[in-house]
Parts: structure tokens; sequence; C-alpha cells
């Protein structure tokens, strides 16, 4: 950092902390780091003193930036013990969705196993000198950065609940398609309301959070669980069971650009047309014997493919084309994405075929969480693209 000095007797007069504030404004971004910890040199600086006895000496002064500078990142670690924070937002599959009745309110009651895997976004928290507003930025075009995203109504209902009045920078790495059927979103809300928490000292329990979350969305409280859960009512009552199966089976995840509208595909479904089979058997089921494609029931999956007839025919093109490859094949949530668990990979055709070129794709495995810690990315999670990337990297 350039530094002036001005030499007076025996003082020496630095930078005030103002001036270091404004200089530097920018190493306090929403998603960057510091830059206090410089590397500058040591700078010496020779005054001329006079001792008791008038009799002249030279004096150095070594003057070092990087220690102040790390003086004063201490001073704010002191007001501030936490000032930032990057958290793993992960996404779920259901791995099956009964659909039981249709409530006086106009939701659906549903019966699900809802499972987190590995796949998630990244979201940087910093706090904010704002006292009035959070600032949200994103590293992909078309995610709102307003009160319409998960995150900021989150930020907001957690200071409604608690009355905090701490503001946030929060950046956001998107890679979790939207209308995927995968929760991104609601998983997003609910990395957000932990993360509040956390810089707030835990003013809440997480029961409180869980609570809170189902203001945002049915599908948020789920994710205050470990990972795996028995979801009932509009998928807000949350019941924690022990992970069903393996955590290292392998799946993919195959998503293609259009995406399902849920209003829509809840307008289609027809109740007399859904599975009658009990989804607690269905859970026992999976718990005893593993995932098979009998169990892995999803009762949106018709109105879905009638609102994207494509979907369908992806769907139909993956069995065909699997060949043992996949214990089971099924939409997760109300679409659009198909998942194939037991493999990694997505069949050839995927690649091959023009039709399927900007289709999404990632593997996947299933993640639970420790108590009191939240989600943790994999080391070994695969980055999720496309199978033109995939065909353009290999030509």
């Amino acid at each position: 950092m350039a530094s002036t000095h001005f030499l007076g007797g025996p003082h020496v007069f630095l930078p005030s902390y103002n001036s270091f504030r404004k200089s530097h404004q920018s190493s306090f971004g929403p998603y960057g780091s510091s830059s206090l910890h410089s590397n500058s040199q040591l700078q010496r600086v020779r005054a001329m003193v006079s001792d008791s006895n008038t009799t002249r000496r030279q004096l150095e002064i070594v003057y070092s930036p990087e220690e102040r500078l790390n003086k004063l990142a201490d001073e704010v670690d002191r007001d501030a013990p936490l000032s930032r924070m990057t958290l793993f937002s992960p996404c779920k599959v259901n791995v099956f969705l009964r659909i039981t009745n249709k409530r006086e309110d106009g939701f659906h009651d549903l019966a699900s196993l809802f499972h987190v895997i590995s796949l998630g976004d990244i979201i940087k928290f910093s706090l904010s000198p704002s006292k009035s507003k959070d600032r949200l930025s994103a590293n992909v075009s078309g995610v709102p950065l307003d009160e319409r995203n998960l995150i900021i109504k989150a930020l907001n209902l957690y200071r409604k609940k608690t009355g905090s009045e701490n503001f946030f920078w929060i950046h956001l790495d998107k890679r979790v398609p939207t209308g995927a059927g995968l929760g991104g979103g609601s998983s997003n809300a609910a990395t957000a309301l932990w993360a509040a928490n956390q810089f707030n000292g835990c003013l809440a329990t997480e029961k409180e959070l869980q609570e809170w979350s189902s203001e945002i969305g049915s599908d948020v409280p789920f994710f205050f669980s470990q990972g795996a859960a028995y979801c009932t009512g509009r998928g807000e009552v949350v019941q924690n069971i022990p992970p069903p199966v393996p955590l290292d089976i392998p799946m993919v995840l195959i998503k293609p650009h259009q995406a399902c509208s849920t209003a829509e595909v809840y307008k289609r479904l027809r109740l007399d047309q859904t599975s009658k089979v009990d989804p607690l058997t269905l859970l026992e089921k999976i718990s005893m014997n593993g995932i098979s494609q009998n169990a892995c029931i999803n009762d949106l999956e018709l109105p879905a493919f009638e609102v994207l007839p494509s979907l369908r025919r992806l769907k139909q093109r993956v069995c065909a084309a699997s060949r043992g490859q996949y214990d089971a094949i099924f939409m997760s949530g109300s679409g659009s994405t198909i998942v194939g668990i037991g493999s990694p990979d997505p069949p050839q055709f995927i690649y091959d075929d023009e039709e399927y070129r900007d289709v999404f794709l990632s593997e996947a495995n299933f993640l639970i969480r420790e108590v009191n810690q939240w989600y943790r990315e994999p080391a070994s999670t695969s980055a999720s693209t496309s199978a033109s990337d995939f065909s353009e990297s290999n030509e």
C-alpha cells in the first residue's frame, strides 16, 4: 500500500484509518477475499531526535504496512468475530413421491422420500456495512437478485423473527439448474437462514429455523433434516430417518433445457390416475431391499409428461438404452430432471443426438450432514456439464 509519512520531530504520522477504509473499500466486496494482509515490503524512515542532553542522534523507525494492516484486521475481527462465510447449498431428489390428497386450501398432501445429493450451489456471505439492504450477485444471468430470490426472502424472514439488524453481501455460484425439480432455490433459502443464524450467534434453534422456513416454501424445511427424511403434508412435515440406502450409490442427472411449471403440473394432476401403493410400504421396501424401479414411484410424472411431452420421450429412451445400467430411472419432484440410479454415466444417445446437445448433465451421490453442522461439498464432486460441452471437448 502506498503510504505518506510526515516527519515532525520524533513523530511519524501514518495515514488515518478512514483513509485506509476509502482506499480499500473494494477489498470488502460481497464475494472477494479481503486484501488486508498485503505483502508490502518494510519501509524505513530515519528521523533526527534530541535526547534530554540536547545531543542529536539518529533514530531508525521501521514501519511495516503489513503489520499495521494485520492489526486493523484483528480490530475488525474483535468487533465482528464472524464477517465472512462460504456454504455449500445442496439439492435433493425425491426417491419416491406419492400425492395422497387435495386439500381445502388448494394444495396437495404428499408423502415422499427426500434425500440430499452432492450437486449444489456455493453461496458466499459477507456482513454488509448497510443497515437497510442486502446485495445479491450471481454467476449466471436470469437469477432474480431482489426480493423475488428465496435467499433475500430468507434473510428478511430471519430479521423479522429475531430482530437482527445484520444485512449481507451475498454471491451465488449457481450450479443447480432452475425448473429441475431438485429444490435448488429451497436449499438456497435454508442455507441463508443457517448462515444468518451463525452470524448472529445462533439466536434461533435449528427447530425454529425449520418451522419458520415453511413460510418461504414447502420444500425448505426438509433441508434442516440430516439429509434423508420422510416428508408429508405439503412437504413441510419432516421426519428424519437414517439413510435408507448406501451414500456411495452413483447417479446421473439429465435435465433438458425446457423446464416444467410446477403450477401447471399440479393443475393437470388427476388423483384417480395416481398410484395406490401405501408410501410407507415404499419406504420399507427401499430400506430393506434398496432402490428398485417399482419402488421409485412419482405421481407427478404423468401430468409432467403432458406439460412436456419431450420429457416422456427422454425417460423412455433412457429406459430403453439402460440394459441394466440403472437400478431405477425416475423423474424428481415436478420435473424436469430424469434421474438414473446406479451409474454416473448417461446413455450414449445423449451425446450422439443433436436433440440432446443442450441437456444438463451431472453425476452425484447421496449426502447427509453432521449434527450442528451444515452440508459440506464432497471433495470429489464433479463439475456439471452439458452434452455439447462433452462433445466439443472430445472432438
